[in-house]
C-alpha cells in the first residue's frame, strides 16, 4: 500500500512507502550508492552484512523507527527515517534523509523532510533533531527551507577519506510549543 506520491520537477513521480523487510537489499543497494560518494553519509565502509540489517530493521521497529522508501520508476532512489529518542528525551525524534545521485535536486529530499515533520506531529513528538555536514549546502538549505534553525556545531568533527574535514551542523526544529 502506498503511503503517498510525489510529483518531481522533472514531471516524473515518486512513490513514498513505508519500509518492509523484503526490501532491505533494494535499500541497502541505494544507501551503498551513496556511501560511495564518501561526502553524505557518516559511513565509510559499504554495508554487506545482510544478516545485521534485518536485525537492526527488527530492532529499529520495535524502538519505534519509521521509515519510508522512495521509488522512482520501480527504482529505490532514497528513503528517510525519525528514530525516537528514549527516556527524558522520548519526546525527542532524530531524522536522517538520503538520495541517490541522479535523483537529487528534483524536491524529493524536502517532500520527504516535510512528510516527516507531519508523521513527527502525529505521533506526538516535541522535537526533531539532525545532524548535516557544512559541506553538504543543498541539504543544509532544505532544512532551513522546512524550519529547522541550526543549534550548535561540532569544528572540523568529520574527516573525509581524501583528508579533508568539515563542521558538523546540529539543528532542530521545535514542532509543539514549549
Amino acid at each position: 500500500m502506498v503511503y503517498m506520491t510525489v510529483k518531481l520537477k522533472d514531471g516524473r513521480v515518486a512513490t513514498l512507502d513505508w519500509l518492509r523487510e523484503d526490501e532491505l537489499p533494494e535499500v541497502v543497494e541505494a544507501l551503498n550508492s551513496v556511501i560511495r560518494e564518501g561526502k553524505y553519509l557518516f559511513m565509510n565502509s559499504e554495508i554487506t552484512d545482510m544478516e545485521q540489517e534485518r536485525q537492526w530493521f527488527e530492532r529499529g521497529t520495535k524502538e519505534g523507527m519509521l521509515y519510508l522508501t522512495a521509488r522512482v520508476e520501480g527504482r529505490m532512489v532514497g528513503g528517510a527515517s525519525i528514530h525516537p529518542h528514549t527516556d527524558k528525551s522520548a519526546h525527542v525524534a532524530e531524522f536522517g534523509v538520503y538520495i541517490r545521485e541522479g535523483y537529487r535536486d528534483l524536491g524529493l529530499g524536502t517532500a520527504l523532510t516535510k512528510t516527516f515533520i507531519e508523521i513527527a506531529k502525529k505521533h506526538g513528538f516535541a522535537i526533531l533533531q539532525l545532524s548535516v555536514y557544512d559541506t553538504n549546502k543543498k541539504a543544509f538549505h532544505v532544512y532551513k527551507k522546512c524550519g529547522y534553525r541550526e543549534c550548535g556545531r561540532l569544528s572540523r568533527d568529520i574527516k573525509f577519506l581524501d583528508g579533508t574535514y568539515s563542521d558538523r551542523i546540529f539543528m532542530e526544529l521545535l514542532l509543539s510549543p514549549v
